[in-house]
């Protein structure tokens, strides 16, 4: 038996001892089970939506199954559904469940309402890239302080690797795909030249100053080579030409704000500053970070 059967035979043995319970509504598998590779120190990632009322909260139980560790989440469906409607395709909680299975599930129209929810659409895809852009830009301006300020470029190189991790995700959002655990395994196949340059090398070489600086840039021109998707709704937020605060634009998107900073260095949008109480009856005033985009937005925008 292989190992991958064993697992199987454990889940489904735990499944046909709990499937009977009235209050076990649903059983989602996520993680190696469902889409991966499974190995003797695999657990088994199990959601179980359970009838409402019948938890008073969120439970997290490890379970034993035939001696393989079944990691089993309880979450009452309602509020299940209710945090699906919220998720951002490409965010770390649609990712988990994206490659999910439902094994199991005593409510008819679940499997349909699932399937939906973990598309990732055009919108999302985008919005999770910008994300990973703001933890990439704020990891690039590590690397560049510990080679130019510290003069430590072991410890740059390993900003530089985590870097890398945050482009192999936005590689696959920019291909419509959810990232994973797997990301740079998939991104050098979609990107091999630039992976081989952010992934394969920093992982196998001791780099220069030059070379990590050069690899700063080579994340650069990845960002610059696909800026107009990605800066898409930045730009049509501000396509109106008013001036709008950082936490105006982060809130109305969903963001964070590293890559408003990047296009503004990059003289995409303009960086200004804005009056701003800290509180509404205080007559404390702050200059508010702000962007302004003057000309035409891209004709996507304007169609």
């Amino acid at each position: 038996m292989t190992q991958r059967e064993k697992h199987q035979a454990a889940l489904d043995s735990f499944v046909a001892q709990v499937k009977d319970d009235p209050n076990v509504m649903v059983l989602l598998l996520a993680g190696s089970l469902s889409y991966g590779e499974v190995w003797a120190k695999s657990d088994i990632d199990l959601t179980m939506l359970v009838r409402d009322g019948s938890i008073s909260q969120n439970l997290t139980l490890v379970v034993d199954s035939d001696g393989i560790d079944i990691v089993l989440t309880l979450e009452e469906l309602s509020r299940f559904k209710g945090r699906i409607q919220s998720w951002v395709g490409g965010d770390y909680t649609h990712n988990y469940f994206a490659k999910g299975t439902v094994i199991f599930s005593r409510d008819a129209s679940f499997a349909s309402f699932f399937n939906d929810a973990r598309r990732l659409g055009k919108e999302d895809a985008i919005l999770a890239f910008l994300s990973r852009g703001s933890d990439l830009i704020h990891q690039m301006h590590r690397v560049e302080k510990w080679v130019t300020i510290y003069g430590d470029l072991l410890y740059a190189q390993r900003f530089l690797q985590w870097c890398c991790t945050e482009v192999a995700h936005m590689v696959l959002l920019q291909h419509g795909e959810t990232p994973t655990r797997e990301s740079i395994r998939r991104a050098l196949e979609l990107e091999p030249l630039l992976m081989q340059e952010l992934y394969i090398i920093p992982s196998t070489t001791f780099m220069s100053k030059e070379e990590l600086l050069h690899s700063l840039q080579i994340i650069n021109d990845y960002l610059t080579l696909h800026q107009k998707w990605w800066s898409s709704p930045i730009l049509q937020l501000l396509s109106d030409g008013e001036i709008k605060t950082e936490s105006h634009i982060c809130k109305y998107l969903r963001i964070p704000s590293g890559m408003l900073g990047w296009l503004a260095e990059k003289g995409v949008i303009d960086r200004l500053v804005e009056p701003s109480r800290l509180f509404k009856k205080s007559k404390t005033v702050v200059e508010e970070i702000a962007y302004v985009f003057v000309g035409n937005p891209p004709a996507e925008l304007r169609a």
